[in-house]
């Protein structure tokens, strides 16, 4: 899967951020009651006028556990390198100021030193799932005619808190972030869908609410080709009202394309004049043909 946002266009300074990701089961070492997993994904952030950066590259596991075609349940964790950074060329300090001259002089020193504008650290996090579904039709064959499930699950990042500082003689220790969250498929018709979700996330003194409601629409869904189209609208709130998006989704077969545009609600939309960001997701499954639990050749071929 790859993401990609491109945050504020409309200010001096917009905010890019760019995520790929792959994972895949582990078929050799699953057995028929659960199966391990895992992933790498990267992501990378740039914001502001210091071009301040954070990249990440993850290493993902998981194992999930089948307690029955209804009731599945998956553990996993992550181990990454983060890299913390900016550059300070694009930065204008109050000592640049020239009272003299009632101007600002780039080429004034900017009376500050820094240790480092650069720093990479070890990051890691943990999560659990729990899945609730419709029993399938068909164990060998998924016809997609029982849709209906829900997602329950909660992760915690920066287990160790790691130091993001970049002054030596002081500590910056980034904190643990907690992030709760439901979605959920409700089947109320043969082709169609109501898709919500709802996220919460709480670091600090930080805390930002996530919510989202839709539909779909099964154009095609048989055998051997599946086409559905999704239209929702999304919700941000932190201590107030931060922002809503309507949100599109097409998929055909095993690949899905979701675009949403961000409107900025908050004091922001000042500068931002509503407009927040658009944002481009892209999936795609690989899917191996189940082979077949028996084989057995026709006496009149």
């Amino acid at each position: 899967m790859g993401n990609y946002k491109s945050q504020w266009v409309d200010v001096p300074v917009d905010y890019k951020t760019v995520t790929l990701a792959v994972d895949k089961k582990f078929l050799k070492v699953s057995s028929d009651d659960g199966f391990f997993s895992g992933g790498v994904a990267f992501n990378y952030d740039r914001a502001g006028d210091s071009k301040l950066t954070w990249a990440n590259l993850d290493l993902n596991l998981s194992y999930t556990k089948v307690f029955s075609p209804q009731v599945i349940v998956s553990v996993g964790g992550k181990a990454a390198i983060i890299q913390r950074s900016f550059d300070d060329a694009g930065l204008r300090y109050d000592g640049q100021f020239d009272p003299i001259a009632g101007a600002f002089n780039e080429n004034l020193p900017t009376g500050e030193s820094y240790d480092q504008d650069g720093h990479i650290f070890p990051d890691f996090g943990v999560g659990v799932n729990l899945r609730l579904q419709a029993k399938q039709t068909d164990e060998l064959v998924f016809r997609n005619n029982r849709r209906t499930k829900l997602d329950v699950g909660i992760a915690l990042h920066h287990l160790t808190a790691p130091d993001q500082a970049f002054y030596e003689s002081e500590s910056v220790p980034l904190e643990r972030r907690l992030a709760p969250y439901v979605t959920g498929v409700l089947q109320v018709l043969p082709i169609v869908d109501v898709v919500g979700g709802v996220a919460f996330q709480s670091q600090g003194p930080y805390g930002e609410l996530v919510m989202m409601l839709g539909g779909r629409v099964w154009v095609k869904n048989t055998l051997s080709k599946k086409i559905s189209l999704m239209a929702g609208m999304g919700l941000r709130r932190d201590k107030d009202q931060d922002a809503y998006w309507p949100a599109f989704e097409v998929s055909y077969n095993n690949l899905m394309v979701g675009l949403n545009y961000d409107f900025n609600t908050s004091q922001f939309d000042l500068a931002t004049e509503n407009r927040g960001g658009m944002e481009l997701s892209v999936r795609y499954i690989i899917r191996k043909v189940r082979p077949l639990p028996e084989f057995k050749v026709c006496p009149l071929l």
